[in-house]
């Protein structure tokens, strides 16, 4: 081993290599890797083929520590698997734990394609993928530390978070580092970068995983007195609701504040056909606090499940501030909860963008017939405005239950 810990990253495959997806993986590994005090020398895109082997072979014995991702499927141009046992100069084995997993997730449709996930290099140490179905594994090709991770980035960022990142402090013996984890909703990528690189620390570095639903930020070094004057700085920009400490949803923080209040919640969905009920029943415990939610997406269901007029529909639109007000009147009348959330908008699709498209409107109604509406313009496809819907509706919800104050910022949702 070199006195000094180095590291090389090494992304496989060929929507990577050809430039068709942004590689996200060699830049988030090489952040955890640097954050743990590595010395990153490279970072290597490269498509399923032969290429593969040659690089490794120019890396081991000359680095400590060697991060791969892709190509552990069961396609038959995931080789990844095979190149790793070539290199250390071992067999593939099969794996009777991952192999009775296989089985069982996929009864009666196993074939040698999904049992090649099975084999592992002999010798290596499997990791548990807890986010799909190849598993990872780690062990030594020369005097070189080897870990190899599926490609997905949800699958390979949350297994060097929970397995990698440990095993790694573990076996350099290295300190735990002193991280603030911090959401971000409602946030682009590149707006959150921008700020975090004009703060201009020299001690505090910082990392982001984009998530389906927020974005979560990592603030390391310096104290703890630096890395929460580097929270509030961001909290300033853009807002308390928006910039959380913690990594959380949108919907345990909903549904944390409405235990705390011990409130029950009843929602009205429209443009999100569902996805608000769906988020917060994700959480176990929700059934404490959530009555249910009715997906109303039509005028004719707002007219007859929620009772709504029709006159009201034609005068205002179903797209309006009259409509959503009465959409959280009515489910409250027929539940029996302390707060009513509704929306309704235009997500648009392939035929029909329009300057409505992303329009959005959300009401919040509590017992004591206070009503808290806002109007949002949110841009996207059709799955994008959905989710920023749904996630800007579960805070304004939360927000409103600390009272009209708790809404300063709001202005500065409207960043898309």
């Amino acid at each position: 081993m070199s006195s000094k810990n180095t590291a090389s990253v090494i992304a496989i495959g060929s929507e990577l290599s050809s430039g068709k997806i942004q590689d996200k993986h060699g830049k988030y590994a090489s952040s955890l890797l640097s954050g743990l005090g590595f010395s990153v020398d490279s970072i290597v895109l490269i498509p399923d083929n032969e290429n593969i082997s040659f690089f490794i072979e120019t890396r081991k014995d000359k680095i400590d520590l060697l991060i791969i991702t892709g190509g552990l499927g069961p396609t038959s141009d995931d080789i990844t698997r095979d190149v790793i046992a070539n290199s250390a100069g071992v067999d593939l084995i099969l794996n009777n734990d991952i192999w009775t997993d296989l089985y069982n997730l996929f009864p009666g449709n196993i074939n040698d394609s999904r049992k090649k996930q099975a084999y592992i290099p002999a010798g290596f140490t499997v990791i548990d993928n807890f986010c799909g179905t190849a598993p990872g594994f780690s062990g030594y090709i020369g005097t070189t530390l080897v870990y190899c991770l599926p490609g997905p980035p949800l699958e390979m960022q949350d297994m060097l978070e929970r397995s990698v990142a440990p095993s790694i402090i573990k076996k350099f013996n290295l300190s735990e580092p002193e991280i603030l984890n911090i959401s971000c909703f409602l946030i682009c990528e590149s707006s959150l970068e921008n700020a975090c690189k004009d703060y201009k620390s020299e001690e505090i570095s910082w990392g982001t995983r984009v998530q389906p639903y927020r974005i979560s930020l990592y603030l390391q070094g310096g104290d703890l007195k630096g890395r929460q004057q580097f929270f509030t700085y961001l909290q300033n920009i853009f807002g308390n609701e928006l910039i959380v400490l913690g990594d959380r949803t949108a919907g345990e923080i909903l549904v944390s504040s409405l235990m705390e209040a011990e409130v029950k919640i009843s929602i009205a969905e429209s443009i999100t056909g569902g996805l608000i009920g769906k988020l917060i029943t994700d959480i176990p415990g929700s059934s404490h606090i959530l009555w249910g939610s009715l997906v109303t997406y039509t005028n004719n269901a707002k007219q007859k499940i929620l009772g709504l007029a029709k006159d009201l529909l034609i005068n205002y639109g179903a797209v309006s501030r009259e409509v959503v007000e009465e959409m959280a009147s009515r489910v409250m009348l027929l539940s029996d909860s302390d707060i009513s959330l509704s929306v309704s908008g235009y997500a648009g699709g392939s035929h029909d963008v329009n300057e409505d498209t992303g329009k959005i409107w959300i009401a919040v109604k509590s017992r004591n017939s206070m009503v808290y509406t806002k109007s949002f313009k949110f841009t996207g496809n059709r799955d994008l405005i959905r989710r920023k819907t749904a996630i800007a509706a579960m805070l304004l919800a939360e927000s409103a239950l600390g009272g009209s104050e708790r809404l300063d910022s709001y202005g500065k949702w409207q960043y898309s």
